[in-house]
């Protein structure tokens, strides 16, 4: 899905790293980006929860909090945004030393599978598992 460079006015970003996770709200103010709100929380990556996503939604849960913008329906980012309520887009990065171990997906392995592969590991991770639709497993 294409995004609209010129439509993103409200960004959420977060950053998984060692001990904590962050996020930001960066909003598009008077002609230019600014980052408006900052939540943090301990990252989830270890028992007794060893779900990274915890974190991460409990920092999105901060900076709704102090931002007064309504981000999340449940567990799920609310896009694009509408006034007071989600975000135009939200993206994330691991700054955790070791790498974030995470698993990624595509639609034909030997092609968006390895895509997927090759940008997490790009980024730092560490592929633990390829999913996708001709894999056999679904």
């Amino acid at each position: 899905m294409a995004v609209d460079p010129n439509k993103l006015k409200t960004i959420l970003v977060t950053d998984c790293g060692s001990t904590t996770t962050k996020a930001i709200l960066i909003e598009y103010q008077n002609g230019e980006y600014r980052q408006t709100t900052r939540g943090e929380a301990p990252t989830t990556v270890e028992k007794p929860f060893e779900d990274v996503t915890k974190g991460v939604l409990n920092s999105v849960r901060e900076v709704e909090e102090l931002s007064g913008r309504k981000i999340l329906n449940g567990d799920d980012i609310i896009t694009p945004a509408e006034g007071m309520t989600g975000v135009d887009i939200y993206m994330s990065t691991s700054s955790a030393g070791g790498g974030l171990q995470m698993m990624v997906a595509g639609v034909v392995k030997s092609m968006t599978g390895e895509s997927a592969a090759r940008a997490a590991l790009g980024a730092g991770a560490i592929v633990m598992d390829v999913l996708a639709s001709n894999d056999g497993r679904a």
